[in-house]
């Protein structure tokens, strides 16, 4: 008996070695409030309920690695994920991330869903600089499903190559599959991500006249960030192209902003953002034609290694309409 508990307990710890099982998470809670009498902000997708506490994203993240291999999954729940993930196949809607990978040399090979190459924040809150996520990012895909391709040409560039359902698709389709592409480059301070889609976005099933001459989607954004002792600074722009209503013509939208961040302290942090976002025929953005800004200012407080609290004052406006915002935040990151 003890021959066998010895060679079990010798199997499992030289495949210990080999493996690797890691666990991580976040939680971004939040309360918003408005003199508006707004119960929501509907050109938001997240932290857009006012006047109760909501979850935005509760997330695990379990990563497997074997030699080459990584499998990782990611369930979450939040209104981020019923928001997004609702029209999703019901054992998908509560998985943020899911896919495995094969690594060789400088490249990896990825099978699965994972969380958007555009801009340079993420529905992981506790992972940018404003507490709240910027316009940019609330009309960029969230998710992407399909192949992943990554090459790490230096150990300051790397590029990744997408082919995937669509602009913010998990199911397959008969629609012809659309293409991505990731250049990133580090060093020292800088960092630089340029990012391009081009593809179809049309729904799943058979599509009307209309919408079969209104699929095809272009779109580019880039995004720069700079750190300078306690200091960074980001900004991200992009401009995107898609035929409308049958038009032979191309229709834009575009976006721009800026954020900076300043640590106080170990524990104490403050932050800024301006932006704008201007989409004349809402192409992406049904709000309004005119140029819709915001400008927002912050802090962010660590209590301990791993839970966060903030607040963010957050002020939209066009010409016509003006809606100020107040958010305090609970934050979670392990």
């Amino acid at each position: 008996m003890f021959k066998i508990f010895s060679t079990l307990f010798f199997i499992l710890f030289s495949f210990q070695i080999k493996a690797q099982f890691t666990l991580s998470g976040t939680y971004d809670a939040y309360v918003a409030i408005s003199k508006k009498g707004l119960s929501h902000l509907p050109f938001l997708v997240s932290h857009a309920k006012l006047g109760q506490f909501d979850i935005n994203l509760l997330e695990l993240e379990l990563r497997y690695d074997y030699k080459n291999w990584r499998f990782q999954v990611a369930p979450a729940i939040g209104s981020y994920m019923s928001n997004n993930y609702s029209s999703e196949l019901p054992y998908r809607r509560y998985l943020y991330e899911s896919y495995i990978q094969y690594k060789w040399k400088n490249s990896e090979l990825a099978y699965g869903t994972f969380s958007s190459p555009y801009t340079q924040e993420t529905p992981r809150a506790v992972d940018q600089i404003s507490a709240s996520r910027s316009l940019a990012a609330e009309y960029v895909p969230y998710y992407v499903s399909g192949l992943r391709w990554t090459n790490n040409w230096s150990k300051f560039m790397r590029t990744q190559v997408f082919l995937t359902n669509g602009w913010q698709r998990l199911s397959f389709t008969k629609s012809r599959p659309s293409f991505g592409f990731l250049l990133q480059y580090q060093k020292d301070k800088w960092n630089l991500n340029w990012s391009h889609f081009y593809g179809d976005v049309a729904s799943k099933g058979k599509l009307d006249t209309t919408t079969a001459l209104n699929r095809w989607r272009f779109f580019q954004e880039i995004n720069v960030a700079y750190t300078q002792n306690n200091w960074t600074f980001q900004s991200c722009a992009y401009a995107g192209l898609q035929q409308q209503n049958g038009a032979a013509k191309l229709n834009y939208w575009l976006q721009g902003n800026l954020q900076a961040s300043c640590a106080l302290n170990t524990k104490l942090g403050v932050n800024a953002r301006v932006e704008v976002f201007y989409d004349p025929n809402s192409v992406v953005f049904a709000y309004t034609k005119q140029a819709f800004s915001s400008i927002g200012l912050g802090y962010m407080y660590r209590i301990g290694p791993v839970l966060q609290c903030g607040q963010e004052f957050r002020y939209f406006f066009t010409k016509e309409t003006q809606i100020p915002v107040c958010y305090s935040f609970l934050r979670l990151k392990f």
